[in-house]
């Protein structure tokens, strides 16, 4: 058992009373950034297309602008991609998630030493 104390925590923005951009969302969105498909997104996450389409749902809902773009099928199949909007809101998620771990570890610091 391990006996080491620490702090821990989740990072998400929030609307109001909603996640906006949790960490869920933003794998999913990076995802979909390699991926091109909510679909191939979702199974590499291993959540169902349901699960992904309802996070991916959501977002867009939330967002005052839209966060992933659908493409119609055609010859080639429909697809998706990130609007730079989403792309911006994914690269404020990554420097908040970078202070916040600093802040974790800062903060962790001398937790074992302080508590008996």
């Amino acid at each position: 058992m391990d006996r080491t104390f620490q702090i821990n925590g989740a990072i998400a923005i929030y609307k109001g009373e909603e996640i906006f951009l949790g960490m869920s969302q933003y794998q999913l969105l990076k995802l979909i950034v390699d991926e091109g498909s909510i679909n191939a997104a979702a199974k590499r996450k291993g959540m169902s297309y349901q699960q992904a389409w309802n996070l991916i749902d959501q977002l867009n809902k939330i967002s005052p602008i839209p966060i992933v773009i659908r493409q119609k099928g055609g010859a080639g199949g429909g697809g998706c991609f990130i609007s730079p909007y989403g792309l911006n809101m994914m690269k404020l998620f990554e420097q908040k998630l970078r202070l916040f771990q600093r802040n974790l570890q800062s903060l962790n610091e001398d937790m074992n030493t302080c508590m008996l």
